[in-house]
């Protein structure tokens, strides 16, 4: 079984140490339960407008 997990990642270092890291916790249990392949992807986000 494989399994894929999306996860937002803001553009921005210090709105990334904001985030949670639910991605993380379930991969994590989804292994320690099963033998399933687990594919963290991350997505950039990115502001519209506004200061770059």
């Amino acid at each position: 079984m494989a399994s894929v997990i999306a996860e937002a990642e803001p553009e921005r270092l210090w709105q990334r140490l904001l985030q949670n890291q639910r991605g993380a916790v379930v991969a994590h249990a989804v292994r320690r339960d099963t033998d399933a392949v687990i594919c963290r992807l991350r997505l950039r986000l990115r502001l519209s407008g506004g200061r770059s």
